[in-house]
């Protein structure tokens, strides 16, 4: 049997990342397939996934103590780190080795025969990603496809066409997330397939089997915000709360505040740290891949910049508005977001603020999932995906007999 290795952006905070990766491997293993997730860390030191507080001096302990007293969200980070920790090594079945750099293995190291690179944006070519180990550069020679590999940009800058086109001709078969990252892979001289994220490849049921219900005493309204002012929307959703019985959570993205310079910015801290305690909104700094789940899971609605966080709502068939971004790394994401919106989709779903999102929520304005496309989407993208992986095995066994 082919020893699949899957090769994304599993070792990180990011919930869509952790759990896109978790899903990929799931579909595979249900399909009867040996995978793992290749452990490839972003960094020697893997920070993004286990923190910065490997080996912290004297000094820098004391400070991590002091944000912690003072509420500025490091400690909530540190329980995050922990958790996204554990939920990776429980529910994703590593590679033993690991790299940051192919240069670091050689053939005879890999413990997998076949390669599927993606979902997510492992593709992208931006200011905060490299794309040259998921374009398989310096990589060993092993049989590679890419399933729902994504871009995050409307067009591949043009010092790295090269890469770019020489890392497509290692690939056996292309699949994109995106229709436009299809039209980005052709601008290359290679061709690629649509195909759905990895989350919905799995059923639903199959993910209602990994959450834990709990029972409400109140409507839910989970909010799940990267790119927004955390502390400019708590006052908005506290002003909802007030006129509506119900419980808000928001799942924060990437939160921590300045350390306090003046004894007044300290009783400043103190008073918003109070605050906070005694909000009705509550905010979850803290919250791994697993409370992300059960917070979906368990929501009314949905509230958030995020394509994963639109992807759940799916999932779990939530009522859900997404706000458009208004920083420009993600408007150059947020194709995905409005073509899948456009497809699978009825009734109102992107909204250009958070107040907006709030009114339609309480003019009871409702939006569907249209689970026959997604349904048919998910049937089309197994069928490529397993078609895809007996082409790379007829030509690996090519490989052999020759």
């Amino acid at each position: 049997m082919m020893k699949l290795g899957i090769l994304t952006f599993h070792s990180q905070l990011n919930y869509g990342g952790v759990l896109q990766a978790f899903a990929l491997q799931t579909a595979l293993m249900r399909a009867g397939y040996d995978v793992s997730v290749v452990d490839r860390w972003l960094s020697t030191t893997n920070d993004a996934l286990v923190g910065p507080w490997r080996a912290l001096s004297l000094k820098e302990v004391v400070d991590l103590l002091l944000r912690v007293l003072l509420g500025l969200g490091n400690g909530g980070r540190l329980l995050r780190h922990r958790r996204t920790v554990r939920f990776v090594r429980e529910r994703l079945r590593l590679t033993p080795e690991h790299f940051v750099d192919w240069s670091e293995l050689s053939a005879q190291q890999m413990t997998v025969d076949r390669l599927v690179v993606g979902s997510d944006q492992v593709w992208h070519g931006g200011n905060w990603s490299n794309p040259s180990p998921y374009l398989l550069e310096g990589a060993p020679k092993i049989p590679a496809i890419a399933y729902a590999a994504s871009f995050g940009m409307r067009q591949i800058p043009k010092e790295l066409e090269q890469l770019y086109r020489e890392g497509f001709r290692r690939f056996s078969t292309i699949s994109v997330r995106e229709a436009e990252g299809v039209q980005l892979v052709e601008s290359m001289a290679a061709k690629a397939t649509h195909v759905i994220d990895p989350t919905l490849l799995l059923e639903p049921t199959v993910w209602r089997e990994q959450v834990a219900i709990k029972v409400k005493q109140r409507p839910l309204l989970v909010c799940y915000l990267l790119s927004e002012d955390i502390e400019k929307v708590v006052p908005k959703l506290e002003a909802f709360v007030k006129y509506y019985h119900v419980e808000v959570r928001v799942l924060v993205g990437n939160w921590l505040r300045s350390f306090p310079k003046s004894v007044g910015q300290v009783l400043r801290q103190l008073c918003w740290m109070w605050g906070r305690m005694c909000s009705s909104v509550k905010l979850c700094l803290s919250a791994g891949p697993q409370e992300f789940l059960d917070a979906f899971a368990q929501a009314d609605w949905i509230l958030s910049d995020s394509f994963h966080a639109l992807m759940f709502s799916a999932i779990f068939d939530k009522q859900v508005a997404i706000l458009r971004p208004k920083n420009d790394d993600r408007k150059a994401m947020f194709a995905r977001i409005e073509e899948f919106v456009e497809a699978a989709t009825e009734g109102p779903v992107i909204e250009d603020s958070v107040e907006t999102a709030l009114a339609r929520f309480e003019r009871g304005e409702t939006m569907a999932f249209r689970h026959d496309v997604i349904q048919a989407r998910r049937e089309a993208s197994w069928a490529w995906l397993k078609a895809a992986l007996e082409k790379v095995e007829r030509e690996r066994a090519g490989m052999r007999s020759s």
